[in-house]
């Protein structure tokens, strides 16, 4: 039998398939299968802002590592005016521009959906489905599709440090580092986007080592633990009393929100 390459963080440019990946992750085929855990935990994280911070704290969203997805945007449509969508690789950045000029023909549909099912309310109509999608695209316009580096000090280049309000990373670091002093310092490096008080999200792969990226394609991950990633966003200026979390240990997932501590 054929061994299965093990690709690196280093691959990715070269060898990730975002087409493979949208249909293995967000397919309606996939999303029937099972929802994915990121569309369940940040609309709640969502209504949080929504409920508990300010409209004028609360005007940026930078997801950093977006790969080929908008659900971040989807999910948080309601709760800031501009959101930026960054990632590594080039031919996600250009997934992501091809969906903002509706020149992709890839169906947000089912992730809208299950989206909505989550926030409450009744089915949303096809009409409805179609105005959350442009509603969110205008508030990535007014941020825009940038590359950037989780290895960089300034991860995005084209942003300032210390401006964001929300920084949000999911499934990025651990796919992203070969070791925990990497994952630390990537840590470090995201978080120095987030101005003093803002808020940060972030969806982690618990105690695995690889994940399909579709296709059959194997990616390497860090393995990390709870205690690992706490110790990291606390030497990332991250408030640990403030952090409010989900941990699924059935799906070996775990998502949080926090603050950035006030300097």
């Amino acid at each position: 039998m054929p061994t299965e390459i093990m690709h690196r963080p280093e691959d990715y440019d070269r060898e990730f398939d975002p087409d493979a990946y949208l249909q293995y992750y967000f397919s309606k085929e996939a999303i029937e299968r099972g929802t994915r855990v990121s569309l369940f935990a940040l609309p709640v994280f969502a209504q949080i802002l929504l409920q508990t911070v300010p409209e004028n704290e609360r005007q940026s969203l930078l997801d950093i590592g977006a790969g080929p997805t908008v659900y971040s945007a989807l999910c948080f449509r309601d709760v800031v005016k501009r959101v930026y969508l960054t990632d590594y690789v080039n031919k996600n950045l250009e997934i992501l521009k091809e969906w903002l000029n509706k020149t992709n023909p890839y169906d947000w549909c089912p992730t809208i959906r299950v989206i909505k099912r989550t926030e409450g309310g009744f089915p949303p109509s096809d009409d409805e489905l179609n105005v959350i999608e442009e509603h969110t695209r205008g508030i990535v316009k007014k941020g825009g599709i940038l590359w950037g580096n989780v290895h960089l000090h300034t991860v995005v280049p084209e942003l300032p440090i210390k401006q964001v309000d929300v920084v949000l990373s999911v499934f990025c670091l651990e796919s992203a580092c070969h070791n925990f002093d990497q994952y630390i310092n990537c840590m470090k490096n995201i978080t120095r986007h987030l101005r003093p008080g803002g808020k940060f999200v972030l969806g982690s792969v618990l105690e695995d080592e690889a994940y399909n990226s579709g296709r059959q394609k194997i990616f390497s991950l860090l393995y990390l633990t709870e205690e690992m990633i706490m110790r990291a966003l606390g030497e990332a200026d991250i408030d640990l009393e403030s952090v409010k979390k989900y941990v699924l240990e059935e799906e070996g997932v775990m998502f949080l929100m926090a603050s950035k501590r006030l300097q």
